[in-house]
């Protein structure tokens, strides 16, 4: 008895689902990252549990966000967001990034695993 496995077959197909779970990873990421920009503005427009952050509506509309192949980013490059962020000696801390990051950890995962279940 002779028993001959062909391989080539099972290579192609996992090479084709590793392309669609990389496509899936990044439609997530972007999806994700657009998602926690929404939560982050939210908290600056004092709808989640840090005060309210917005006196001209300058920092809230500064709230950006890049993605690229592995990661996103959402950021601001208005000097004084550190201070709201981190607090002063004067201000009292308002981590409108941080929390809402750690508040919706478990919603940007679903989101990047519903992404590649899409793409299998």
């Amino acid at each position: 008895m002779k028993i001959e496995i062909n391989t080539n077959k099972v290579e192609k197909y996992l090479n084709e689902k590793e392309k669609d779970i990389k496509i899936g990873i990044n439609d997530g990421i972007n999806k994700a990252t657009f998602f926690v920009q929404g939560e982050v503005k939210q908290s600056i427009a004092g709808h989640r549990a840090e005060p309210t952050s917005v006196d001209t509506g300058r920092f809230l509309n500064s709230v950006d966000l890049t993605t690229s192949k592995d990661e996103g980013k959402v950021f601001t490059s208005i000097p004084y967001a550190k201070f709201l962020e981190y607090g002063t000696s004067t201000i009292t801390p308002r981590p409108h990034f941080r929390n809402s990051l750690a508040r919706n950890q478990h919603k940007v995962n679903e989101i990047i695993k519903e992404e590649i279940k899409k793409e299998l």
